[in-house]
């Protein structure tokens, strides 16, 4: 009879700590950089009258350049990734006409962020219109 008291007293102990855990913030996850750090950002806006065909429609217009443009885009972006110099990129989603993509960059200066840009396959073609602006990093996660 004791050793079950025993038992139902360690499960109660064990639970109820489960359930407080469960209502602590996670600690497994962490700041991954040291200090603050220095980058860039980088907003992309597709061009008005794309954007404006696209709404209008709801199709991707048939623009054979823009739509070469933006696969050349891709390729570029994936490849500044792995030389380490964009370190996040990403488009805001839903049916805004502010909406822009977003790319962090990794670099040591202003000049090199927008040479990268005024590099990108897209930018060239002014299927974006592009703006590079300093940005400081205060964490980066563990969690990825």
């Amino acid at each position: 009879m004791r050793r079950l008291a025993a038992m139902v007293l360690f499960l109660l102990v064990v639970l109820s700590g489960a359930v407080f855990a469960a209502d602590q913030p996670r600690s497994d996850y962490a700041k991954a950089n040291a200090k603050p750090l220095e980058g860039y950002i980088v907003l992309l806006r597709l061009r008005h009258d794309l954007f404006l065909r696209w709404k209008d429609t709801g199709k991707w217009p048939n623009d054979p350049a823009a739509n070469e443009a933006l696969k050349l885009h891709g390729a570029y972006w994936n490849e500044q990734m792995h030389r380490g110099k964009a370190i996040l990129a990403g488009g805001m989603k839903g049916d805004f006409w502010d909406n822009v993509a977003l790319i962090i960059l990794d670099v040591s200066t202003e000049e090199e962020a927008k040479q990268l840009v005024a590099n990108d396959p897209a930018v060239k073609a002014y299927v974006f219109q592009a703006q590079v602006r300093p940005f400081d990093i205060q964490w980066i996660s563990t969690k990825y």
